[in-house]
């Protein structure tokens, strides 16, 4: 496992270790870099200084990794309302500040500051993701946000250009077929996007002949979850593999990448460490269960966060992974966040995953929107889909589909809910722009 070599690597570096490392060598790693980063925090950051200060912490308290449960959690509002006083750096040594809106929220805008040194150790664990899946030689066409220095796009292709690979970087806003050909015209054997824009580019060029010609060997996702449904039509699609990748700006962008065994992902051990607590209490969960991502950055220099909340639902896997690397921790897919849940009155939680696998399995659907609404008293479901090409039978072959999901069947056979409405709408209307996942609209 490529991503399992180059953290033994950084290990031995770090630590001189020599011989083979275990996942002992890796506990102790992440337990040296966290208390290293607990005592920059208090010394550096004026945030982390007052919390310990006023929960009565010191970075000596932290001397295992499960004391960290000591600090309290980091909201994304904290980092949101005051940037500034995370900071660790003088404002001249910050290579790249990053300002953004969560992709699926529509919450405050957050402040990323990232040093030199931050940016080299991002581009190296892009570089050790992409190189699970390229070799020297190997191109790879990057359809991602590009513009000025140090955007995804650029990013990535220095990752790429780090392990001998070829990067060549899409403009975003070409149509399907412009991208078809210089994807021909360059011999990329790799293809590393977003997954809606990429699903979108598929079902386009299915109507044009396809991709099996162009030699792809995988499609790279990222930006959101891909249902089963969608990986079997993507396979199919291009007559490739399908590999996803999980990230956070907040953390880096690049956190981590689904190895073959297609389960999970497995992060960077080097330079984060990872928790699961409960949503609603904080505390940590049983190990195995699902609950809230929370990271810890283990060598930021700009902007540490300590136990920074995800609001990204997942698991740490609890067996050895299947693709053999042993020293590795697993992280689940990542199929909902908290703000993308929508609770119907009778309970029943839904998310846009909820029905993305019965939906992306239909031929020729290339996106959809879920609306929540209420008319006389009762909550109904409205879906806006976008087909490719003329689907007579697209409305009723819709609905049945949406009325096979057994939560949805059992609301509307209680009389608390009507039939979901379908209705198809043109060509392009929901297109989204950049990574930006799909939220449903609650008008209740």
């Amino acid at each position: 496992m490529y991503i399992e070599e180059w953290l033994h690597r950084i290990i031995r570096a770090g630590f001189g270790a020599a011989g083979r490392i275990g996942r002992t060598d890796v506990d102790s790693y992440r337990l040296y870099r966290l208390r290293d980063t607990v005592a920059y925090a208090f010394r550096m950051s004026s945030f982390y200084r007052d919390l310990f200060n006023v929960c009565g912490i010191r970075p000596d308290d932290i001397s295992s990794i499960a004391d960290l449960t000591k600090i309290p959690l980091t909201a994304p509002e904290d980092v949101a309302a005051t940037p500034y006083r995370f900071l660790c750096v003088s404002q001249s040594e910050v290579a790249r500040p990053y300002t953004f809106v969560t992709t699926g929220t529509t919450g405050p805008q957050k402040k990323i500051f990232w040093s030199g040194g931050d940016l080299d150790r991002i581009i190296d664990f892009m570089a050790a993701g992409i190189g699970t899946v390229a070799e020297p030689g190997t191109t790879v066409y990057i359809l991602l946000a590009d513009g000025r220095p140090f955007s995804q796009a650029d990013l990535l292709s220095e990752g790429v250009s780090r392990i001998g690979a070829v990067p060549v970087v899409g403009q975003i806003d070409l149509d399907a077929e412009q991208h078809r050909k210089t994807i021909l015209d360059s011999h990329a054997s790799v293809v590393f996007g977003y997954t809606s824009r990429l699903f979108r580019m598929s079902r386009e060029l299915q109507e044009r002949g396809g991709m099996k010609d162009l030699g792809v060997k995988v499609l790279f996702l990222a930006g959101e979850y891909v249902s089963p449904s969608m990986r079997r039509e993507l396979q199919s699609l291009w007559n490739c593999s399908i590999r996803t990748h999980y990230g956070l700006t907040e953390m880096g962008l690049g956190v981590a990448v689904e190895c073959e065994a297609g389960d999970g992902y497995h992060f960077n051990e080097a330079d984060l460490l990872v928790e699961v607590v409960d949503p609603k209490t904080g505390t940590p969960v049983e190990p195995g269960a699902e609950g809230e991502l929370v990271f810890t950055t283990l060598t930021r220099e700009a902007m540490p966060l300590i136990r920074y909340r995800t609001h990204d639902i997942s698991r740490i896997a609890t067996s050895p992974c299947s693709c053999g690397a042993a020293t590795l921790l697993k992280i689940g897919h990542v199929r909902k966040r908290l703000e993308t849940i929508v609770a119907l009155d009778g309970g029943t939680e839904i998310y846009p995953a909820f029905f993305d696998d019965v939906l992306f399995g239909i031929e020729g659907l290339i996106d959809y929107q879920l609306l929540v609404t209420r008319h006389d008293g009762n909550e109904h479901l409205e879906f806006k889909i976008e087909m490719s090409g003329a689907c007579p039978d697209a409305v009723s072959t819709i609905r049945t589909k949406l009325l096979s999901v057994p939560e949805i069947a059992e609301v509307v056979k209680s009389g608390k809910m009507g039939i979901p409405s379908v209705e198809l709408v043109s060509s392009g209307s929901l297109s989204r722009v950049e990574r930006s996942k799909k939220l449903i609209i609650d008008r209740r």
